[in-house]
């Protein structure tokens, strides 16, 4: 593995801390799940389930356990089923997902028969929609396949060969976490058979729930953890949730950090120079990113060190160098540095998230697309956005099938 040039070396005391926060966070050991269905006893009155969730799918030896959380008349309880596990037959069971929103939605998907690590690079589609950042914003995904043509009301997949590719970021802070997941969950498998792709690309929140990290999610997830695990601490609660051996989970490691798609890269935060420096690959970065997904532990100091540096401030899930507002963090890379890292990557413009901007929008003389806008919670609002390139232009799209030329 390519040692970390000297120039990496991040001398700042905010970046030391980040990378001490980090270092630690990596080197927690997700627990398999217990072999019983354990809930906190009744005077952890705190730990009240908050909405309908689920089906959490664990593999746990030669069965199948689903959970999900149902509503009653006054309030929530847990269901669990336990089924025989045929890894060669376990795609024909169907189960449905259930929505926490006014409509009440609901829609059914399969399991996969085997989950594959994607590609790094794709040739250009005919079209291309980007989301970032829904953050198990139910609503506005919903609305923006819908009105962008990549679903219909039914939840089928009807974009074609068209390329769907979500850039971070659908996990924490939201209440339809779950459901947001299995929906990318079943239009993947829906693509595949029309020709065409679902890319999920992950974010920083998707690295930290994988890794056990509590720290933005919903009360109601923790609440949930902590009933079926027994566990008071949350930590230790979500690490359970997290499991390796749930479904949700399994799947989520296997997906990419950084994608190019034609001659655009998708990545949620973004290229600093110092990640060129390194002259890793991107099929490198997704490789050793993956493996250390599933893993705590370092083989030696280099690979230690290189982990801190992906998955910290200047690495392809937490950059925010090409946005100006984090002066006190980094310094605004300039218009030579953004060329000459694209240079390196193969590709004439970069899709991010992560950073918060006021609409779908281009920087750089076209070389920075930023598709962050912060979604509102309402269907078909008029003001949830994405990005679509279409015969090699640019478009802002919102959740009423609006397009506006990007140039």
């Amino acid at each position: 593995m390519v040692r970390i040039k000297k120039c990496l070396l991040i001398k700042s005391v905010f970046i030391a801390s980040f990378l001490l926060i980090w270092g630690n966070a990596l080197c927690l050991c997700v627990t398999d799940p217990p072999s019983d269905s354990t809930t906190v006893k009744e005077k952890d009155h705190d730990f009240a389930l908050q909405g309908v969730d689920g089906p959490y799918l664990f593999k746990v030896k030669n069965k199948l356990r689903e959970i999900r959380v149902v509503g009653t008349k006054d309030n929530y309880q847990i269901e669990e089923k336990i089924y025989a596990y045929n890894s060669k037959e376990k795609h024909l069971r169907e189960f449905t997902c259930e929505v926490e929103n006014d409509d009440r939605d609901a829609f059914t998907f399969q399991l996969r028969n085997k989950i594959r690590a994607p590609k790094t690079t794709y040739k250009q589609p005919e079209k291309v929609l980007a989301i970032s950042d829904i953050e198990g914003n139910f609503n506005a995904f919903y609305s923006l396949l819908v009105a962008n043509g990549v679903m219909n009301e039914e939840y089928n997949w009807t974009y074609g060969e068209g390329h769907l590719v979500l850039v971070g970021d659908f996990v924490d802070r939201g209440t339809n976490v779950t459901q947001c997941l299995w929906l990318i969950y079943k239009l993947e498998q829906e693509a595949e058979k029309h020709g065409g792709m679902v890319h999920f690309i992950l974010g920083n929140h998707e690295v930290m729930n994988i890794k056990g990290m509590p720290n933005y999610a919903d009360d109601k997830y923790l609440n949930l953890a902590r009933r079926l695990s027994g566990y008071e601490d949350q930590s230790k609660a979500y690490e359970y949730l997290m499991s390796g051996r749930r479904e949700l989970v399994k799947w989520m490691k296997s997906k990419n950090v950084i994608e190019r798609i034609g001659n655009t890269i998708f990545v949620h935060g973004g290229l600093s120079s110092e990640l060129k420096q390194s002259q890793l690959s991107i099929k490198e970065i997704n490789e050793f990113l993956r493996k250390r997904k599933s893993s705590s532990f370092y083989g030696n100091e280099n690979d230690a060190n290189l982990t801190n540096f992906l998955l910290g401030p200047l690495g392809p899930l937490w950059y925010r160098g090409y946005v100006g507002r984090f002066k006190q963090y980094y310094t605004k890379a300039t218009p030579k540095e953004v060329k000459s890292i694209l240079k390196f990557y193969q590709a004439d413009q970069v899709v991010i998230g992560h950073t918060v901007v006021k609409e779908v929008s281009s920087d750089y003389d076209g070389m920075v697309y930023r598709i962050d806008i912060g979604f509102p919670p309402t269907k078909f609002s008029g003001h949830a956005e994405a990005l679509l390139i279409e015969k090699d232009q640019f478009f802002r799209v919102n959740d009423k099938g609006n397009k506006i030329f990007l140039n």
